[in-house]
């Protein structure tokens, strides 16, 4: 493969979309609902996953009746050290996403902790160790709008996706924490969300029948999502934008779910800081972030977009080490409960 979107055909979307919808749904069903066999849905999807285009992972956030936190770092970084910082970033189980932006700061790192001392421990003793990092600032969430398990590819028909109706990806259940039992399941799942139960036992040394009540427990947690991933430029969406912005206070539960319902939302989150919200959106093109911010002033006329930034590239998304296309090259496993070293 040697660019952007090469091999990806409408079918290979249709099937990304349909287990966008069910993540762990068996090839009979993927099948029955593109046209195709269950083989042919499963030699399609191995194909996609062996060349990093899409696969489909599984990751908790901290229950938010703990003190646990997901956090946004703004890096400064030394130009000649700014790709040793992200590489080695890159291997921390800590760390979901990093991206490097054109403006704003060098590095934007999302990373998720069981506690809000562990970020205090995370950015001294780890990133003010690191050769090259000149300055790191901190805004933690305080409320999550859209995150990109709700992203969707529009590549089915309503009939298709009603043939996939079931319980969503990262539903929104009664609230409820992943418990110290699930940790070795979820690390795995986060490796491979498809990954078969058989496979499952063997990794974490559990009996298949435990690991099917905990998948089933677990996958009805609003804790834990099950998210299926194609690069960004091989789903005809190749620009990362992320806004900052200032919305009245009264206003934010009231515009914060407005804005996570477009269909460009990646992430809109509540956070503290000088600027109370972040919208992160996928686009065709940068004319097309323009259109966007106007039609934002048009129609939220409190919201004050204070800072753009554009992504140049996506190092790392939700655990998968990206390359240069933002395809899949390799897994980390997410481990937010452990102690940062």
């Amino acid at each position: 493969m040697t660019g952007p979107a090469a091999g990806v055909d409408e079918l290979d979307l249709a099937l990304v979309n349909a287990l966008q919808l069910r993540p762990r749904a068996p090839w009979s069903l993927l099948g029955k609902t593109l046209g195709i066999s269950p083989v042919t849905a499963a030699r399609r999807w191995r194909r996609l996953t062996d060349t990093g285009a899409a696969w489909v992972t599984a990751y908790g956030l901290p229950s938010p009746h703990d003190r646990g936190c997901v956090a946004f770092l703004d890096l400064d970084c030394a130009p000649d050290t700014l790709w040793q910082t992200a590489d080695a970033l890159a291997d921390d189980p800590h760390v979901l996403t990093i991206d490097h932006f054109a403006q704003g700061c060098d590095l934007f790192v999302t990373a998720a902790f069981a506690d809000l001392a562990w970020v205090s421990r995370y950015t001294t003793d780890r990133l003010g160790r690191l050769p090259g990092v000149h300055s790191v600032g901190v805004r933690l969430a305080t409320g999550f709008y859209a995150e990109g398990v709700r992203w969707r590819l529009d590549s089915l028909e309503p009939g298709q996706r009603q043939d996939l109706r079931g319980v969503a990806p990262g539903g929104y259940a009664e609230p409820s924490q992943v418990r110290e039992e699930d940790r070795e399941l979820l690390i795995q799942l986060g490796l491979d969300g498809r990954r078969d139960q058989a496979g499952l036992a063997t990794a974490t040394g559990l009996s298949p029948s435990t690991v099917r009540r905990r998948l089933e427990r677990i996958a009805a947690c609003d804790t834990i999502r099950f998210r299926c991933e194609i690069a960004a430029p091989d789903a005809g969406r190749p620009v990362l934008a992320s806004y900052w912005a200032a919305v009245p206070p009264h206003r934010l539960d009231e515009i914060g779910p407005q804005l996570a319902r477009l269909p460009e939302a990646r992430l809109c989150a509540a956070v503290t800081g000088p600027h109370n919200l972040i919208l992160s959106v996928w686009l065709r093109s940068l004319a097309d972030g323009q259109r966007l911010e106007a039609a934002l002033a048009r129609t939220y006329p409190d919201l004050q977009i204070v800072e753009r930034r554009v992504s140049l590239r996506t190092v790392k998304r939700m655990g998968r080490v990206l390359d240069a296309h933002g395809r899949s090259v390799r897994a980390v496993p997410m481990d937010i409960w452990r102690v940062p070293v």
